[in-house]
């Protein structure tokens, strides 16, 4: 039996993949069969030409695996691998994995299993092939037969052809034999599991940060501890389960479709979920199924679908917030940021402000538009008490891919437009070296989403949702977005600012904005109601400003309530202020209830719109 291996990256990795020589057999065991042969396929630089290093004579040689790793171009996002699998010598080219050349890219396909007999009849290459093996295998004939089909379909990569369509060319090449395979395209990889179970195929999704760096095998360990990959997740294929982590197998039948590091497609979605389901932080994510495939990784949530929530609502909200301070406080200025927007998706029905001890206090429009109320209070006290109570109707906007035009990134900024949205260009001022990682991170939704826009930041906000544990305290205001995506833990004005940071180095204008949210409906992280609620809204061309929230994975809908923007969350928090005398330590508590009112009653979107 072969033994396969492929490894998808979200950026560029360097893996060390040693093939071990499982012939010498253990300790006080008899050794095993020798068997010979190993190749390893990827695209360097993630363009779409391929390097395949092969030996089809070799059972382990100590000096393959120094070559590989000291090799400056074995860095790539795909790695397909064939480990030793024969029981003779084969030549080269019989060796796997194959590579052929078809739609301005490189193919790399790897199989394990044996066809029948009557396989080159079977898997007819006409009388003229545009695609003929060079060798004498039933792996390379079945190689060329699925280019063949490709070409038929005129389809110049695996993102060109529908994945049921190509879910049915894999089962009718099963039914010639015996089929665990391995396709790539230097951007997707295909993998397919043999209908009858002949043979196993094992998934795993790798999050950073590792607790172990190095998977292995009786005939392979990878090794992914490169300086320069700490923060790379993995989407690994293997024959055999590598370590002692939990993997998924698939099922007999089943096709994957992968890409960056995620999983794009999946012939078995309803078995994804359940293995999720298994754990806290899932090793393989809930995939689209056939129907609602796109080439974009955007994964559903495992709450409701934002289809199926309201599309208006009425809510109360009262937040409370109280400070005690050690000493007495002589003198002190506040901001204070606590009324919901009004405008054409969100209308405040009523709205109270109390503070305690009684001052004076304004109401003015600040720069960002935020509605704020400054206070000065002069006379002495030791505690302060600020409650907030408003009543609005929110309304939901359209989801997005219904509302933009398709726009591809980078995009690109007239002059004044620039010049106004600059606030919303710069990402956070940290060391180069943090934003080119950052900007990594960025590209890899970029790429996995064929550069469109909308497909772009949709995965981004799903897949901080999926792959970022929410950890209460775990974080402090000064956290910075690297700091986050190193730890992949965080609370929601972390997941906010971290989504900003990557959408600006893509040059998509973000900024932050702080509110409410009704979580009484099917909302994982419920904790985020007992205090304000942050999410990131990104300027999308010929939209305007669109909310995304990627604590829960959604667009912003009629469960948030706005509040107020700025370029980060000091410019949106709720309170602050100076105190310029007197206080020494303080206590702070927060309380925030939002509930929803039953009877709304006639909307006043409707009414508007009718008058």
């Amino acid at each position: 039996m072969s033994k396969l291996l492929a490894l998808s990256f979200d950026a560029d990795a360097s893996p060390r993949i040693r093939f071990q020589n499982a012939g010498a057999g253990a300790p006080g065991r008899k050794a095993a069969p020798r068997v010979y042969g190993w190749g390893v396929g990827w695209y360097p630089g993630s363009e779409r030409g391929a390097s395949v290093v092969k030996d089809p004579t070799s059972s382990g040689d100590p000096s393959v695996d120094q070559a590989l790793g000291d090799w400056g171009r074995f860095r790539s996002t795909l790695f397909v691998c064939h480990l030793r699998g024969h029981r003779r010598k084969r030549s080269q080219e019989d060796a796997q994995p194959f590579v052929r050349s078809y739609g301005g890219r490189q193919w790399v396909f790897a199989h394990d299993g044996d066809l029948e007999r009557d396989w080159s009849s079977r898997l007819d290459l006409g009388d003229d092939p545009a695609f003929e093996p060079l060798g004498r295998t039933d792996s390379e004939h079945a190689f060329c037969w699925l280019l063949s089909k490709l070409r038929e379909r005129r389809a110049r990569s695996l993102g060109d052809v529908e994945p049921s369509e190509l879910l049915s060319w894999f089962a009718e090449l099963d039914r010639a034999g015996q089929v665990n395979a391995m396709l790539a395209d230097g951007e997707q990889l295909a993998v397919y599991r043999d209908g009858e179970e002949r043979g196993h195929i094992y998934s795993r999704r790798r999050l950073p940060p590792h607790g172990s760096t190095v998977l292995e095998s009786d005939d392979v360990r990878v090794e992914l501890d490169d300086p320069e990959d700490p923060n790379r997740t993995a989407l690994v294929f293997a024959s055999d389960a590598l370590s002692e982590d939990e993997w998924s197998p698939l099922s007999g039948g089943q096709l994957v479709l992968a890409r960056r590091g995620s999983v794009v497609w999946d012939s078995h979605p309803a078995e994804a979920a359940a293995v999720s389901a298994t754990t806290a932080r899932a090793p393989a994510p809930q995939v689209r199924s056939e129907a609602s495939y796109q080439t974009a990784a955007a994964q559903p949530l495992p709450a409701a679908s934002p289809a199926v929530l309201p599309r208006e609502r009425l809510l109360t909200v009262v937040h409370e917030t109280h400070y005690s301070y050690q000493q007495p406080v002589e003198r002190s200025g506040h901001r204070i940021l606590m009324r919901p927007v009004s405008d054409a998706l969100q209308q405040v029905e009523s709205y109270s402000f109390e503070i305690s001890p009684h001052a004076e206090y304004e109401e003015y429009e600040d720069v960002f538009g935020n509605t704020a109320i400054g206070v000065e209070l002069t006379d002495p006290y030791s505690e302060l008490s600020i409650v907030s109570r408003s009543q609005v109707r929110v309304r939901a906007p359209e989801p997005i891919e219904s509302r933009s035009r398709r726009s591809r990134i980078p995009l690109v900024w007239m002059p004044w437009q620039r010049q106004m949205m600059s606030p919303y260009l710069l990402p956070a001022e940290l060391p180069e070296s943090q934003l080119e990682e950052l900007s990594n991170f960025a590209m890899s939704f970029v790429e996995r989403n064929d550069h469109d826009l909308i497909g772009s930041v949709l995965d981004m906000n799903e897949t901080i949702y999926r792959d970022f544990e929410y950890v209460s305290g775990s974080t402090t205001v000064s956290t910075t977005p690297f700091e986050v995506l190193e730890a992949r833990r965080g609370v929601c004005q972390d997941f906010a600012g971290l989504m900003i940071c990557l959408s600006r180095l893509l040059n998509v204008p973000a900024r932050y904005r702080m509110g409410y949210i009704f979580t009484g409906v099917d909302y994982e992280n419920k904790v985020q109601s007992d205090a304000s609620h942050a999410w990131a809204e990104l300027y999308i061309p010929r939209l305007g400003w669109h909310g995304f929230d990627p604590t829960n994975g959604r667009e912003v809908g009629a469960d948030h309530v706005r509040v107020a923007c700025g370029r980060n969350y000091r410019d949106a928090t709720p309170t602050s202020g100076t105190i310029y005398r007197g206080g020494g330590m303080e206590t702070l508590s927060i309380g925030v209830r939002v509930e929803a009112v039953e009877d709304p009653g006639p909307s006043l979107f409707q009414h508007q719109h009718q008058g």
